[in-house]
């Protein structure tokens, strides 16, 4: 095995270790931000899991748990961001200053891991050196040694490839179609099928035929002892999976959905996975994220980055058993049901293109309204990324959340912000603390019965009422027993507006056009290119 494959097969190990931590029975050790970062990591929100965790080191007073959240916004860096150097600076922090929690091991041995990478060998060197004399007793010693002796003695640069020798009179091949993974539910205690056609239920690895279903009726999949039942006939396998014989989708709760279906068991219930080809689950997401009346640019621009997004959460899963939610954790996804000629030749005029910045896909965030400027990453989640900069977007000045108003009484404020388990008494005034060169609320102060909370602006909305409050572009004034707020737009503010996608496309942009604009420096592109 190569240097390079050695290392690779090392980070992946990092990578399961790391989505184990994350996993729902891990959540369970942690309270407050830290816990809430894990959950939103676990579902592949990174962005918003950075900011979680930078909450925890803003108000946590415990020193281990300041380093575990520092250490893990460092691990998103270098493993799901591909952004090696904010990681470093946090692995650096979390030596430096708390230097006595078992989180600074970890940040040791994954700084010499970016380093080596980095093909920085001498300084990686010096940190593994550091490591096996800090940590003797550490289970990574004997890999810490074994890059020692690699950094010692480092791999050659790869030659280049030759050029390829054209083959004449050969047809080319087609593109194969990457597959996609939604999860449609997770731990449900029980789940229905509706099939209008015949299907088969096949074992996990789909060599062994285990049962056939009729077409028509609806059956019930549930847990049954230590297997899964599927319509009264119970299987001993912990994953099996469902597959229709002929064209006719099946329906999960009332869904109907292309493709086959995983069902496994999971916690106390199952989770059930639609696997189909990626252009039809964009069929099933298009109209369910934009509107299929909108101009065809602009409904080009949503495809190429719901594409985009797919594809990233699905490179970076490590061995989460989906790739995406189907829900607004990722992007709501409607199966055939939702699908409609507009947004299928979005589409299908659109297939295989897909967005990279420095030749990487990019995390193609996207919201509603930018209110008529998007917003940082770095000011709405602490999160440093190279192509999610803020822009005046004078393009979003359309639609009906582009300005309002809402009014929230601090009694209904207090009871959301608690069911959210944040620890508020009867308030008596809140107030932003902070807001960004955009005008964003950046943190507001809550001053209650138990004390004073202080929470980012993008937290307080998502945790009272987001679908009030649709976005921290507001002021806000107390008047009497309600706080009342005068805003614009509608959600995060991050990556493509897509009111400004329309917009701009009624102004004769192109798609192409539409995501330079929203998204810093990428390039239009094809997987493979």
């Amino acid at each position: 095995m190569g240097n390079r494959v050695t290392v690779f097969v090392l980070f992946s190990v990092l990578t399961s270790l790391f989505i184990y931590f994350s996993s729902p029975n891990a959540l369970a050790a942690d309270d407050g931000p830290l816990s809430t970062g894990d959950a939103y990591l676990r579902k592949g929100m990174y962005l918003e899991a950075i900011g979680a965790y930078q909450e925890s080191v803003d108000q946590s007073g415990d020193r281990e748990t300041v380093a575990r959240s520092l250490l893990r916004i460092g691990d998103i860096y270098s493993i799901f961001l591909n952004e090696p150097d904010p990681a470093l600076e946090k692995y650096r922090e979390v030596g430096e200053r708390y230097g006595e929690t078992p989180e600074a091991a970890n940040a040791l041995f994954n700084s010499g891991m970016i380093l080596f990478e980095k093909n920085r060998f001498s300084e990686a060197l010096a940190l593994f050196r550091r490591f096996v004399s800090l940590y003797p007793s550490s289970e990574r010693r004997f890999t810490a040694e074994f890059m020692i002796e690699t950094c010692m003695n480092p791999p050659a640069p790869p030659e280049p490839a030759p050029e390829p020798v054209p083959v004449k009179n050969v047809p080319e091949r087609p593109p194969v179609e990457p597959t996609i993974r939604v999860l449609l539910a997770e731990e449900a205690a029980k789940v229905e099928i509706r099939s209008s056609g015949a299907f088969v239920v096949k074992d996990e690895e789909e060599k062994s035929m285990l049962s056939t279903f009729p077409e028509g009726g609806v059956h019930a999949v549930s847990v049954s002892g230590g297997g899964i039942a599927i319509g009264g006939r119970r299987f001993s396998e912990s994953r099996v999976v469902i597959m229709p014989t002929g064209t006719a989708p099946l329906a999960v709760e009332g869904t109907p959905c292309r493709g086959k279906f995983i069902v496994a068991l999971s916690g106390n219930g199952i989770d059930v996975i639609n696997v189909l080809g990626l252009e039809s689950y964009l069929r099933g997401v298009l109209p369910k994220e934009m509107s299929w009346s909108w101009p065809p640019e602009a409904l080009k621009a949503q495809a190429v980055a719901a594409r985009t997004y797919a594809l990233y959460q699905k490179s970076r899963g490590g061995d989460r058993p989906y790739d995406v939610y189907s829900t607004t954790s990722s992007q709501v996804y409607g199966g055939v049901a939702a699908e409609k000629e507009e947004t299928d030749r979005a589409v299908a005029e659109t297939a295989g293109k897909v967005l990279f910045h420095n030749g990487e896909l990019v995390l193609a965030y996207f919201h509603s309204n930018s209110g008529g400027r998007t917003e940082d990453a770095r000011e709405v989640w602490t999160a440093e990324v190279p192509y999610l900069k803020g822009i005046l977007d004078e393009y979003s000045a359309i639609g009906p959340s582009y300005q309002w108003s809402a009014a929230v009484s601090l009694a209904d404020i207090a009871d959301a912000l608690k069911k959210k388990g944040e620890p508020v008494g009867p308030i008596q005034k809140i107030e932003p603390l902070e807001k960004s060169p955009s005008g964003r609320v950046r943190k507001v102060r809550i001053v209650h019965d138990g004390g004073e909370t202080v929470l980012t602006g993008n937290h307080f909305r998502v945790k009272t009422f987001p679908r009030d409050i649709k976005s921290t572009l507001f002021s806000m004034v107390k008047r009497g027993r309600e706080i009342h707020f005068e805003g614009k737009g509608y959600g995060h503010g991050v990556g493509m507006s897509q009111w400004g996608a329309r917009g701009m496309a009624e102004k004769g942009h192109t798609h192409e056009v539409i995501l330079k604009h929203y998204y810093s420096g990428v390039e239009l592109g094809e997987l493979g290119d």
